[in-house]
């Protein structure tokens, strides 16, 4: 009988509105359709005129862990109601920068850079996060840190892909 997978737990269901709102955006933005106007307008009626602003900052966020990530971040595919570790560990980053506790925030971010956290991460992950919890929006802390992800290639292929962005 096969295993089930370590983040079979883990469904989209589970999430809050505003951790669902965030993932989404973050999906959409690491598969290249950030611009869409759906998700535009979700962030704008949810937040008011912080909303895109907030986008903004996600948009900037997504675009540099693809570009000075040091490994690959394994997403679900959009639409998917799996939430992978990596997934989990993303709105680990934005739950630590909205209760303000950095330290937290650093060690999530280094885990996904795979790096020292620098540059545009800490100053996007509050902007997201201050702008949703102003909106009312409370990102839930995880209960357990996050388990390392299976090397890509032992990775369950079913709906899950690596994202990794590179400048060319």
């Amino acid at each position: 009988m096969p295993q089930p997978s370590p983040d079979d737990h883990a469904r989209l269901c589970d999430l809050t509105q505003g951790e669902h709102m965030l993932l989404w955006a973050f999906r959409a933005h690491a598969f290249g359709a950030g611009g869409c106007d759906l998700i535009r307008r979700q962030f704008s009626d949810a937040l008011g005129p912080l909303g895109i602003e907030a986008l903004t900052a996600l948009s900037v966020f997504v675009r540099e862990l693809g570009l000075v990530g040091k490994r690959r971040i394994t997403l679900a595919a959009p639409g998917s109601y799996r939430l992978t570790r990596d997934e989990q560990s993303v709105l680990a980053v934005f739950a630590a920068a909205q209760e303000e506790d950095y330290p937290r925030l650093e060690a999530h971010l280094s885990w996904l850079l795979a790096d020292a956290p620098r540059g545009p991460f800490p100053a996007a992950a509050c902007l997201v996060a201050q702008a949703l919890a102003f909106g009312g929006f409370v990102l839930r802390a995880p209960e357990a840190p996050a388990a390392r992800v299976p090397p890509l290639e032992q990775a369950d292929g079913g709906n899950v892909v690596a994202f990794a962005r590179r400048a060319g």
